[in-house]
């Protein structure tokens, strides 16, 4: 079954973490105001909320440490607010993550923020060949990937193509970077197969129809 964006038990689980961790409530909460303000097209607050519901369910039922999984899902698109591009903004947010965290006054042991960097760097996993090592890194692009399928991947697809000013060819040309996406985690390939298959179908149907005589 793939992950409804407003599933209850996963909020519920999101307002406990609020609760009980006042430096992710922090990050949380700024992040959101600055996401908001931003008003990006596609990578926008609500594509990193739905991510930290798939982080939930995908690092609780994994076991990773969530210490470390929701402040990295929660800044990992932090780049975009630093002008990055779709192919630089993973290792841009890497970089100004500590100046991140400075800015907004949360501070972490110099071994957590190197955990969450390494998250954050890797977060596009198989989309752009990068191989997360841990598994909170690996929890971290699956929640960020599980995106890309089902009828909210296909939705942010044509969105992010929009917000990179590229048309709809090129959407159609390029539909293989998603179909093929590997998932770093068991629970991860497991949640995607119904949406991988929606996608597929989808660009089949599409390309049928933007190229009807050929």
């Amino acid at each position: 079954m793939i992950l409804k964006a407003y599933n209850p038990s996963l909020t519920k689980r999101l307002d406990s973490y609020l609760k009980r961790d006042k430096k992710f409530k922090k990050i949380y909460q700024v992040v959101q105001k600055d996401f908001l303000k931003a008003d990006f097209v596609a990578h926008n607050w609500e594509h990193i909320y739905r991510g930290i519901l798939n982080a939930i369910a995908i690092g609780e039922t994994e076991k990773a440490k969530m210490d470390i999984v929701m402040p990295a899902i929660a800044m990992h698109d932090i780049g975009f607010l630093y002008g990055a591009t779709g192919k630089t903004h993973a290792e841009i947010g890497a970089e100004k993550l500590p100046a991140y965290l400075k800015k907004i006054k949360v501070d972490y042991p110099p071994e957590i923020v190197k955990h969450i960097v390494s998250c954050i760097r890797t977060h596009k996993g198989s989309m752009h060949n990068k191989n997360p090592k841990t598994l909170e890194a690996k929890v971290v692009a699956d929640a960020d990937l599980l995106e890309k399928f089902g009828p909210i991947g296909v939705y942010q697809y044509i969105r992010t193509w929009a917000e990179f000013k590229r048309g709809i060819e090129d959407a159609i040309e390029r539909r293989n970077v998603i179909t093929n996406l590997r998932l770093e985690t068991k629970t991860g390939r497991k949640l995607v197969e119904r949406g991988r298959k929606f996608v597929i179908d989808f660009f089949e149907k599409l390309d049928k129809s933007y190229n009807p005589y050929r």
